[in-house]
Formats: C-alpha cells, sequence, structure tokens
C-alpha cells in the first residue's frame, strides 16, 4: 500500500477509535521517517488540526505503542529520531490525570466514521457520532454504540450496488441508536428524507446534538421517538403530533433489531404497520447472527405472514476494509422485505 494510503487508512482507523492493538500502521522503514512522523503528528495528535479530537486515553495508548514502533524501527541512533512534537504530546498525555476503568467505559466520545473510498470521488465520506465505547451506560442501553451489523449495511449502502436503495427516497431507521447509518444516507447518500427512530429519549438527544457537526439540519434528517406499537408523529422537535397527517416511507433500514426473541412479533407488527400505515415499499434488515434460531424465527413469521424475503448477497471485506471498520468474525446477513 502505498504511503498516502497506508496514512488515509490508519487515520480513519484511529478517528473511529478500532482498538490500538488493531491498528494497522506504516512499515518499520517508512515510519522512522521524519516526513511520515510529521503526518502522523498533523493528522492525529496536533489538536489545532484535528476534530474531533478522541479521548486522552485511547490518544495514549496509541501514541505509546506508535513511539515503541518507531523505536523499534531505529537503526541508526544518530541519524533516526522521534519527533519532538510526538514526544512532547506523549509528554502531554501522560501527565494528565487518569480517569477510572469505569468512567472511561461510561464517557462519551466523538467518533468519525469514514467511509470506504469509492472510483471516481476522492473526498472523504466521514459521519460523527457520539458514543461510549463502554458496553451499557448507566441507562442500560446498548445504543450508545455502533455496532457490526449498522457498519455492514453503512458499507452496503456505500457502494454503487447499495446506494440507489437509498438514492432520492424518503427513508425511516428503525432502532438507530447512534444514528450512524441515518446521517450517512442524509450526508452522503442524496436522500430525500430520512426520519431517524429510537425508543430511547437520551438516544433521540444524541442524535439531535450529532447534527450540526454532521452539517445536517431537521429538514432532511429528522430524529424522533418511536415506541413499537404506537403511531408515529414527527414534529420539529421529535416528538409525536397526533393532530399532523401520517407520514410515508419508500424504504424502511434496520440494523440489529433481532437480539431478543420475544422482541420478533412487536417488530413483525412494525414493518406491518409500515407497509399498511405508511405505504412502505421495503424494508432493509441487518442482522449479526449471534444466535441463528432467533434470527430464523424472525423469517419464519415473516413467510408465515406472506412477506416477501430476499437474501441480500453481500459480505463485508475480512482482511482489507478501507472504511467503516468493524469486525466479521460472527455472520452478519441482509434481507429485503417487501409485502
Amino acid at each position: 500500500m502505498a504511503d498516502g494510503a497506508s496514512l488515509d487508512k490508519l487515520v480513519a482507523q484511529y478517528f473511529q477509535l478500532v482498538e490500538p492493538r488493531e491498528l494497522e500502521l506504516p512499515c518499520s522503514s517508512r515510519l522512522v521517517t521524519p516526513a511520515v512522523q510529521r503526518a502522523i503528528f498533523e493528522r492525529m495528535f496536533d489538536d489545532a488540526r484535528v476534530s474531533p479530537v478522541p479521548p486522552a486515553g485511547y490518544r495514549s495508548r496509541v501514541l505509546k505503542m506508535i513511539i515503541s514502533q518507531i523505536e523499534e524501527a531505529i537503526c541508526n541512533p544518530e541519524e533516526d529520531e522521534i519527533l519532538d512534537d510526538l514526544m512532547n504530546c506523549w509528554s502531554d498525555l501522560v501527565a494528565q490525570p487518569k480517569p477510572s476503568s469505569l468512567q472511561q467505559a461510561q464517557e462519551l466520545a466523538y467518533v468519525k466514521y469514514t467511509a470506504p473510498p469509492h472510483d471516481g470521488d476522492d473526498a472523504a465520506r466521514t459521519v460523527i457520532t457520539l458514543e461510549s465505547r463502554g458496553l451499557i451506560l448507566g441507562s442500560g442501553t446498548t445504543g450508545f454504540r455502533t455496532w457490526e451489523a449498522a457498519l455492514h449495511l453503512g458499507t452496503f449502502l456505500a457502494i454503487p450496488a447499495g446506494a440507489p436503495i437509498v438514492r432520492s427516497k424518503r427513508v425511516i431507521e428503525l432502532g438507530a441508536g447512534t444514528g450512524f447509518v441515518s446521517m450517512f444516507c442524509a450526508k452522503h447518500l442524496g436522500v430525500e428524507s430520512v426520519v431517524v427512530t429510537d425508543r430511547e429519549p437520551a438516544l433521540i438527544e444524541n442524535i439531535r446534538s450529532c447534527l450540526a457537526r454532521n452539517g445536517l439540519d431537521q429538514g432532511v434528517c429528522r430524529p424522533a421517538i418511536w415506541d413499537w406499537g404506537s403511531p408515529l408523529r414527527v414534529t420539529d422537535d421529535g416528538h409525536h403530533d397526533g393532530d399532523s397527517d401520517p407520514l410515508e416511507f419508500d424504504v424502511a433500514l434496520g440494523a440489529d433489531l433481532i437480539y431478543d426473541v420475544d422482541l420478533v412479533p412487536l417488530l413483525l407488527s412494525t414493518i406491518q404497520d409500515l407497509f399498511t400505515t405508511y405505504r412502505l415499499k421495503e424494508f432493509i434488515i441487518s442482522a449479526t447472527l449471534r444466535n441463528q434460531d432467533t434470527f430464523q424465527t424472525f423469517l419464519n413469521a415473516c413467510k408465515s405472514l406472506n412477506l416477501t424475503l430476499e437474501h441480500i448477497q453481500f459480505e463485508s471485506p475480512a482482511g482489507s476494509q478501507t472504511g467503516f471498520f468493524h469486525s466479521t468474525s460472527i455472520p452478519i446477513e441482509m434481507y429485503r422485505i417487501k409485502a
């Protein structure tokens, strides 16, 4: 991989807060050069240039690993050295107070996702979310984390085969969590509109706070609290409006919605409601198959309701991802559902 592409990938992984041990650094012979070290500092660790700035603990772990790799790569101490700016940054990070493990797990941080590059466009397509890298916050929800099925769905929508599904369409996302998929659609995929929904008010407020960071307004991307089983009405502030006309949608998106078999009946009822009340044309669902039986229960129930299922043949790259980095160790499948 050329130096520029190698650095681009490292920077994209870094701002996505990929675990330091999984970061792909330039080769040792390049890492030791002043030009590469300067680029790493300016693109990753210079607070005056980078935004958003990752959490101090993460920056410290990454910079420690990079400095260690440079030290190992130095063959001639009289000619090769570590850039002063990197060492000064490391000293500053080490001097900062260290939060407890619990505080770090519950800390909300801005995460910048970069889509895989596509032919004919050199501009990076990024989305910024606000997340907890811990599994569960005090509110008891896992929605403050963008999970693999959402990144898989985003990867599919980022390619020429997937983008037309939402281009110029009226889109709704169910169980949006961080709002990653909806904001990517609104910012880069040319949707007519997208309503981004979740049942947790804290998540909807979280999404609303990210709109400005992504250059979005609620005319295109509208967050809304939606408890499945109740009518959906969206106002400018994202709450229900019982007096407004029902919305209509072309496409619904959902990622990691089926993690408990007890949720299947309510989800199916919601899907049917979307087709009948909101004139939905198709539902695209992405699921990490942590429990094959649970997902099969959902598929069987769809068939029993005479819903049409089409398996979408797409696999995220396992070892050569160039954006929206995520694990593929557990299978992820996507289906198109129609009435």
